[in-house]
């Protein structure tokens, strides 16, 4: 996996989300009604006795695909026309699992498509990039064995992960490239992939359908999602990564248990933030949505915050112990705030950003406060903004807990 880490000046940084020292983040395209149903999917069929690995257009199985109604135009897949994935030579061994052996490729892919995918848009400017997902889709199946075999089973042995897609909990390979339109001179994935399966002895076939979920640059899409889930640290172990903000040099100890990301900035002056810089006009809504607990004393300032800034404004959302609402770029709440104990468990909290028309904050799905866009900071993050974050303010012991982090531009709510 690929990540980078930006490094700013201090002064950059304090603006980013929020002041330095006392005074105080697969993409996965979401789903859209209306959009045109699948026509086709990648199907993967593996050969144990001839050591190939096929991939050929498939109609979908059953309706229940077509039919999707939420089917998203940047989760796709028919083999040789809007994408072509291939394969280096196939690999089969025997691992040390007793009664199991493994079939393993490298993939890559090609992008057949008249424009460019893995980004919202095509230049490489903010540096960030979405990517490109293959999910499995159904199955891996077992088709043929040597021998009677009616509990056989093959499964993925090291997918780089699981999403939404179609459907909960999916395995997918992710690629952190911006592909060229067909022709181009980067339409080709960099590397390839290994995909690795693991099936009983007996299992002499299988197969596996796939689709391919990548951003498509506008106009060819108009909204992009990407979602974080907190089993896995946002800046070198998920896709696509976030990078890491420190304000201050004090140390920090950020964990990952149970399936949520716990931030533990230490003693002030220590800011710690996490941010991926997306594009972002300021005609463009956009919303960021957190599951989060906070773990520290009543304090003035918010002590986590979210943010969406688009290199205009900074429209940002606090938390305290006792308390949510709009913040500065000083972690001061402005506005309304909402009353609340954020300490004794998750709370979801949505800031929805309007276009140039307004903020506005929900928390746990009902609507608690509204500002002006003219009401919040002025961006003092330029050459670094438009971004979209999520992070803590260093406060003595206090730490946060992070269940999920997700944000969607084009769209001022999901």
């Amino acid at each position: 996996m690929q990540h980078r880490i930006l490094s700013l000046t201090p002064l950059l940084v304090c603006g980013i989300l929020g002041a330095c020292g006392d005074s105080a983040s697969a993409p996965m395209p979401r789903p859209m009604p209306g959009a045109p149903p699948v026509l086709a999917q990648i199907r993967g069929t593996a050969d144990f006795v001839n050591g190939t690995l096929t991939f050929e257009p498939i109609a979908p199985a059953s309706s229940a695909l077509s039919g999707t109604p939420d089917f998203s135009a940047g989760i796709y897949g028919v083999q040789g026309t809007t994408v072509r994935i291939y394969n280096s030579a196939v690999v089969i061994a025997n691992p040390s699992s007793p009664g199991k052996k493994t079939f393993s490729a490298n993939a890559g892919l090609r992008n057949l498509l008249a424009f460019k995918i893995g980004d919202e848009q095509g230049a490489l400017v903010p540096p960030d990039t979405m990517g490109i997902f293959v999910f499995v889709n159904s199955g891996p199946t077992v088709t043929r064995t040597s021998s009677s075999c009616p509990s056989c089973t093959v499964t993925v042995k090291n997918g780089h992960g699981v999403l939404t897609f179609m459907a909960p909990l999916q395995r997918y390979w992710y690629w952190w490239d911006r592909l060229d339109a067909v022709n181009g001179t980067r339409d080709t994935t960099l590397v390839r992939k290994a995909w690795v399966f693991e099936a009983d002895t007996q299992v002499t076939g299988f197969s596996f359908d796939v689709l391919v979920s990548a951003a498509w640059t506008s106009p060819n899409e108009t909204r992009w999602k990407v979602d974080y889930q907190g089993d896995s640290l946002p800046d070198s172990q998920t896709e696509p990564n976030w990078s890491l903000l420190q304000t201050g040099l004090g140390t920090y100890n950020n964990t990952v248990a149970a399936g949520q990301l716990r931030l533990s900035p230490g003693a002030a002056p220590n800011d710690l933030n996490f941010y991926r810089r997306d594009s972002m006009a300021t005609a463009m809504s956009a919303y960021i949505e957190a599951s989060v607990k906070y773990n520290g004393p009543t304090v003035t300032l918010a002590g986590a915050r979210l943010l969406i800034d688009n290199n205009v404004r900074g429209v940002g959302f606090g938390i305290a112990a006792n308390r949510v609402g709009f913040i500065n770029s000083a972690s001061t709440f402005i506005g309304t705030t909402f009353t609340i104990n954020t300490t004794t468990a998750f709370h979801v909290y949505q800031l929805r950003k309007y276009a140039a028309d307004s903020g506005v904050y929900f928390v746990d799905g009902v609507r608690r406060g509204v500002l002006p866009y003219a009401s919040f900071s002025t961006t003092v993050s330029p050459g670094t903004a438009p971004l979209v974050g999520f992070g803590q303010l260093g406060a003595g012991t206090a730490t946060t807990d992070w269940d999920y982090v997700l944000y969607e531009i084009g769209a001022a709510f999901p």
